[in-house]
């Protein structure tokens, strides 16, 4: 799986854009604030139809412009592809692949498989469990359509039974509305403890192999659940804690369980590496995770995903930078750094230098 070429229109800060790529490592170099990450950003777009920095569809078009268009060519399941993403800042947004229009969003995931490393990610350990919630989510949606759907119905009802707990708590239809949340939260909490599971027995290997040391990550959905592998259990377990919270809930107005708060524990030598992991520790954590990603891509396409490294070398120490490049091959890597100095001892690297991009015109 790679990307031959992505095209930017009024993405942004590119006007117009157009960037080549090789099957091997290609780094995106120049100074800050020019627009390196932009290009990152848009492939993670053609990869989720979500922004990995969390941006809203309006901040992707550039400031002069009523719309902007993201172009990918790229291959991946034995042929090559080619996606479109239109934003409007009046109209719903428009996504094509090979021409064929996708009217469910979910229907995109798969197509182009990727995993970025950025240096907001070296604070997932000892950030907001949102952050460690959105790592979980990118990562299962481009693995199962039917995961964002249920995510997507999931926050849809708990939207209405929010405003219902604030509106009109002692209504009967609350009842309703914690049923429906029960059954869509079942089934979140089925994909991501599975999911979890998996991920924590690459990242495990990943940080014994770097530093020698024990990583455990343990998947917490906010109540006990006795078999992770019974929805209709998972869901009655939901059910009764919802039945103990009730008077707590509507007291505060708002729904305080459920995948919505999720997180994950991370235990690194037998104690909670947010409380005591050192800022080299948490490093190791956080590209174990990313690699760890990858790894379960590869898995379960049968086919490495394309790595995007978010000017995150400089941020590691020798030892962990080592570890990346050495395991850089066989997989495409677009990499944005201020030096490329960085990267002399890769053969066969693309350089690609942010400031000679077209953006005018």
């Amino acid at each position: 799986m790679y990307v031959n070429q992505i095209y930017l229109s009024n993405f942004r800060n590119y006007k117009k854009g157009l960037v080549k790529f090789s099957k091997e490592t290609n780094v995106i170099y120049g100074a800050n604030a020019k627009g390196k990450t932009n290009i990152l950003e848009a492939i993670c777009i053609m990869s989720t139809a979500r922004s990995h920095r969390g941006a809203k569809e309006e901040e992707l078009i550039n400031i002069e412009s009523v719309s902007s268009k993201i172009g990918v060519e790229f291959y991946s399941q034995g042929r090559e592809n080619r996606g479109v993403i239109e934003f409007n800042r009046n109209k719903k947004r428009r996504i094509k692949i090979n021409n064929v229009p996708i009217e469910k969003t979910s229907r995109l995931m798969g197509y182009l498989n990727s995993v970025i490393f950025c240096p907001e990610d070296l604070k997932l350990i000892k950030g907001s469990p949102k952050e460690r919630r959105r790592m979980i989510d990118l990562g299962i949606c481009q693995l199962r359509q039917k995961y964002f759907t249920a995510l997507s119905e999931y926050y849809k009802i708990l939207e209405q039974r929010n405003r219902l707990l604030k509106d009109n708590p002692q209504s009967e239809m609350l009842w309703v509305w914690s049923e429906k949340l029960c059954i869509s939260g079942a089934d979140i909490i089925w994909f991501r403890h599975s999911y979890m599971n998996k991920l924590a027995i690459h990242a495990k290997s990943i940080v014994k192999e770097i530093c020698n040391e024990n990583l455990q990550i343990e998947y917490d959905c906010g109540f006990e659940v006795n078999d992770f592998n019974d929805k209709e259990g998972i869901k009655n377990s939901f059910l009764e804690e919802l039945k103990k919270c009730k008077e707590r809930e509507i007291r505060f107005g708002m729904s305080l369980l459920g995948p919505h708060r999720d997180d994950f524990r991370i235990i690194l030598n037998g104690t909670d590496a947010k409380q005591y992991a050192s800022q080299g520790q948490q490093r190791t954590i956080a590209l174990a995770l990313k690699m760890a990603e990858v790894k379960l891509i590869e898995e379960d396409k049968g086919e490495m995903p394309v790595l995007l490294l978010d000017d995150v070398l400089s941020e590691l120490d020798e030892k962990r930078r080592e570890y990346v490049l050495k395991n850089i091959k066989n997989i495409q890597v677009i990499i944005t750094c201020t030096d490329k100095d960085l990267f002399g001892q890769i053969p066969h690297v693309n350089l690609i230098n942010v400031d000679e991009i077209k953006q005018e015109g």
